[in-house]
């Protein structure tokens, strides 16, 4: 868990820096730092599970609002660093939420793991 949590804390603070240039850059800079932040803190051993499942209900959501344009999306909007069509950036950015949600909700979970050991402990 500890070096996922810093492979994600990094992957997630390189997508909030490339997020400089995009039309709307605060909302997505703030997106991923939070997934950086939280990936982050637990690559330190602290699994909190409120905010955790709360970014991933968030991103979740968020998620669905643009999935529909994974539908048909062209393979060179996930090969190439470099955007090739406008078209191309709303199929980006739906996979981007699809990673912070689902990396939050494995946070989330462990938070709850974690959690459930430490009461079994103590019974």
């Amino acid at each position: 868990m500890k070096i996922g949590s810093f492979l994600f804390a990094g992957l997630f603070a390189l997508g909030a820096a490339v997020q400089w240039n995009d039309p709307d850059p605060a909302l997505w800079m703030l997106g991923y730092g939070t997934g950086a932040i939280l990936s982050l803190v637990s690559a330190f051993g602290r699994y909190d599970f409120i905010p955790n499942a709360a970014a991933s209900v968030f991103f979740g959501i968020w998620f669905v609002s643009l999935a529909s344009s994974l539908l048909g999306a062209p393979q060179e909007a996930f090969t190439s660093f470099k955007m090739q069509a406008e078209s191309h950036e709303e199929p980006r950015e739906a996979a981007g939420l699809a990673l912070l949600a689902g990396w939050s909700a494995v946070l989330a979970n462990q938070a709850r793991r974690r959690g459930n050991e430490a009461l079994s402990a103590n019974d």
